[in-house]
């Protein structure tokens, strides 16, 4: 009987093998499951390469990514956009208008230029040649009518440092879902830094420009809604979201819950237009949602919105929500828009700062109003915290730095009079010791 020779290889050392079918080399890892993972290369060479990353990146417990070839486009629409992020909105974790965002930023910004690179493939080269491409793109909002004096309308600006940052923020989220999904082993957008962003400081509403608007005010439809924001400091949404099932009249109170947006669809392949519809969705953070006081002047404009309601409805022929408290005269939720538009119209009666000046003003600026008034009545930057309903006192300190300077002015008129006194007891010590 003749003997066996001893084997060359031992098991799962098999050598790679080229296919008849299209001719490619396939090589073959184990993994830790003990599934077999087939790894295709166009030489032997290359197929034997890429075994030996899959074998060292299983031996560190890392993901297999030899081999794999979807592109980043595949990944971000596919799968990210197409299943991650709409399972989070299932399970509340991420706004509807949040997946909105992030969707209109991968298909303008992402995937136009990043989109054939294959997602196992892709380098901090990728990432700062495409930021590079972002800094030279034209910003879609451009104006589409001449004003006064002008034969052409302007080129359009570049994309805004802050659009950039926000994209860069966005492939970063979506990358890093990809990690812990362990379809790659790191993200390079760590790597790479975004670009700085001034934060852009408002001028608040002056106490004179809030009288001359609350005069102006008084003759508008929205009037108790313009007043209601200021007094609670609500942003545009949650004033539109208020539902008179959650206002106490009698105890002064209401429960903020919900907030009233408009949200795009998805987009018309034929037309190219997304169409939209408004949405009411509850407040995201367990702060935002708060039962807050309401002050007396703001609920005596209620009572009398209330009264005024009832007999509107009593004479409509048709009243669709009768529960929410700034609606339509058919009872629907108001556009968001709209209320700008009607904000705009009502900032130019009263010659306050216009919406198209840079530091034009904003319907949010009645919350920065609120924020300021408060401080200058002497509440500290705790109180407002809480009545602005920030998670964290870091964001109302970021946002009202303005207020903060007015707080180290204080301080140092404060000490500078403590060192005063001190300055006197120290001369009237060394004179009485002479």
């Amino acid at each position: 009987m003749a003997e066996r020779k001893p084997r060359t290889r031992g098991n799962r050392e098999g050598r790679p093998y080229q296919r008849a079918s299209d001719g490619l080399w396939v090589a073959t890892v184990y993994l830790p499951n003990g599934r077999r993972k087939p790894i295709y290369g166009k030489t032997r060479a290359e197929a034997v390469s890429k075994k030996k990353t899959a074998e060292k990146e299983i031996a560190a417990g890392q993901p297999v990514t030899a081999g794999r070839t979807d592109t980043l486009a595949h990944y971000l629409l596919k799968t990210w956009v197409g299943v991650t992020l709409p399972q989070r909105v299932a399970a509340g974790r991420l706004a509807p208008s949040t997946l909105d965002s992030y969707r209109e930023k991968v298909d303008l910004h992402i995937v136009p230029h990043l989109g054939k690179v294959k997602l196992v493939d892709l380098s901090t080269r990728h990432i700062r040649t495409w930021l590079l491409e972002l800094a030279d793109k034209p910003s879609g909002n451009r104006r589409r009518k001449l004003r006064p004096g002008e034969k052409k309308l302007p080129e359009p600006e570049k994309l805004s440092a802050r659009t950039i940052a926000y994209c860069h923020a966005v492939l970063r989220k979506a990358l890093a879902d990809a990690v812990d999904d362990e379809i790659i082993g790191k993200n390079v957008l760590t790597l790479v830094d975004a670009p700085s962003v001034d934060k852009k400081e408002f001028k608040p509403l002056t106490k004179e420009e809030a009288a001359r608007f609350l005069v102006e005010a008084a003759h508008d439809r929205l009037w108790v809604y313009w007043l209601v924001l200021l007094a609670l400091g609500l942003r545009r949404g949650e004033g539109l979201g208020m539902r008179w099932s959650h206002i106490d009249l009698d105890a002064g109170s209401v429960r903020l819950e919900k907030s009233v947006q408009r949200l795009r669809g998805e987009k018309n392949e034929a037309t190219g237009r997304r169409s939209g519809q408004l949405v009411e969705k509850r407040l995201k953070t367990v702060a935002s949602k708060a039962t807050v006081a309401i002050p007396s002047t703001a609920l005596q404009a209620l009572k009398d919105l209330h009264e005024t309601q009832e007999a509107d409805r009593e004479g409509a022929d048709v009243w669709i929500d009768p529960d929410l408290v700034f609606c339509t005269s058919l009872g629907t939720p108001l556009e968001p828009r709209n209320v700008n538009r009607a904000w705009y119209a009502l900032c130019k009666r009263a010659d306050l700062r216009q919406g198209d000046d840079e530091d034009g003003l904003r319907v949010h600026d009645l919350r920065h109003a609120c924020a300021s008034f408060l401080f200058a009545k002497g509440n500290d930057i705790k109180t407002i915290q809480s009545v602005l309903r920030h998670a964290r006192q870091s964001t109302t300190s970021d946002l009202y730095v303005h207020i903060f300077d007015e707080v180290k002015r204080k301080a140092a008129k404060t000490m500078d009079s403590v060192l005063v006194d001190l300055t006197q007891q120290r001369a009237k010590r060394r004179k009485a010791a002479s």
